[in-house]
């Protein structure tokens, strides 16, 4: 009993490290969902992101589905949002919502100015990488308002009722 007590005290004290989300969790309202329950906690979300960039990544579409793959290419970069959890059950809820189809691994993301432009500031980071069948991925780049405008809705209408608990 002890030492469980003595883990969630750690993990309640330990800062989960952030993510760079590059594809439907940059839709604000499902990021909010997935981490409050709530899609319309954008203001709340808007607390824990800033727009960031990772090099030697590029984001394309899979076959036959909204979501986007983001697989490693030198000579590419995305565009996303790093996310700084207040919590671990947040990030928790993130790798739930991603599933195993997603590998977390770490990257460097340079945190972009108000002109879209890399600030010089650079944080830590994990993306997450497919993990899926080779097959699945197209060499079409996957575009955040494309999805917005014809798939967001439904998603949020899916999830309506549903919370990740992320471990808690």
């Amino acid at each position: 009993m002890s030492q469980e007590r003595d883990k969630m005290a750690q993990e309640t004290c330990t800062q989960p490290k952030p993510l760079f989300v590059y594809g439907t969790l940059c839709a604000k309202e499902l990021l909010a969902w997935a981490l409050t329950g709530d899609s319309s906690n954008v203001d709340y979300i808007d607390t824990l992101i800033r727009p960031a960039r990772v090099y030697g990544f590029a984001r394309y579409r899979l076959r036959g589905r909204d979501y986007p793959a983001a697989t490693v290419r030198g000579d590419s970069y995305i565009d996303g949002y790093l996310v700084s959890f207040q919590s671990t059950s947040q990030r928790r809820k993130l790798d739930d919502f991603e599933g195993e189809t997603y590998t977390p691994v770490s990257t460097r993301t340079c945190i972009l100015d108000e002109n879209n432009e890399c600030s010089g500031e650079e944080i830590p980071a994990d993306i997450y990488l497919w993990n899926g069948p080779a097959e699945s991925l197209t060499q079409e780049p996957w575009e955040l308002q494309v999805f917005v405008n014809e798939s967001l809705e439904d998603w949020l209408d899916l999830f309506q009722g549903m919370e990740l608990t992320g471990g808690e």
